[in-house]
């Protein structure tokens, strides 16, 4: 009797740890049935990152900008360098003393925006105003020109009357070589930041080019 007591007790023990262990089997069974979701379910694939291909991100539209800016800044520091150059020129043949040359009024030919186109002897044209041409009499002129670039700044009539040339760079165009002076200057001085300094040396091309256009205004 003393050892079926022992055995009994055993066999219950034995029981309750198989009933454990199924117990235990059937949660895992279930757990690997149902499935489990790291994110809440949408639609939208934005909103399941796990859908989303894991690769090298696509750079911006601003990025590859700025890649680009990066790759031509030296250009850009040169066109503002060579902008610069030109601009001092301007200054120069504006400031230095200008050239008297004589000449003779061939013909004279009104514009349709109300200006006046002098052909002289020497086949050059000078655009002048109303009020230049109403200032002058005579046919006989004494133009003072800039040294550098030929532009006529001042005519004189035999009467000493004079009247400046006023459709030209260093007249009504005149704002042209100062903001090519001041564009290109900061496109020179500027040490910092890849985009601001770009812009710089292509507006300082730009208005380079304006400015050249400007030297041949009184012409037309």
């Amino acid at each position: 009797m003393a050892d079926e007591k022992p055995n009994h007790q055993e066999n219950a023990e034995d029981d309750f740890a198989n009933e454990e262990i199924n117990n235990l089997a059937i949660i895992e069974s279930n757990s690997q049935l149902e499935p489990v979701y790291a994110y809440p379910e949408h639609r939208d694939p934005a909103y399941r990152p796990w859908l989303i291909p894991t690769g090298p991100r696509k750079p911006t539209r601003y990025e590859e900008m700025q890649a680009l800016m990066a790759k031509n800044l030296n250009y850009a520091v040169f066109g503002a360098r060579c902008a610069f150059v030109f601009s001092i020129f301007i200054l120069l043949d504006f400031l230095l003393p200008k050239i008297p040359m004589e000449a003779e009024v061939v013909a004279v030919k009104r514009s349709h925006a109300g200006s006046y186109q002098l052909l002289l002897g020497d086949s050059t044209v000078i655009n002048i105003s109303k009020k230049t041409m109403q200032s002058l009499r005579g046919n006989k002129l004494t133009v003072l020109r800039t040294r550098f670039f030929n532009v006529p700044y001042r005519l004189t009539d035999k009467e000493n009357n004079s009247a400046g040339v006023e459709i030209s760079i260093y007249g009504n165009f005149s704002f042209g070589p100062l903001a090519l002076l001041v564009t290109s200057l900061f496109g020179v001085l500027r040490k910092k930041g890849t985009e601001f300094r770009f812009n710089l040396g292509v507006s300082s091309v730009v208005i380079a080019l304006l400015n050249i256009a400007f030297l041949n205004v009184h012409k037309f």
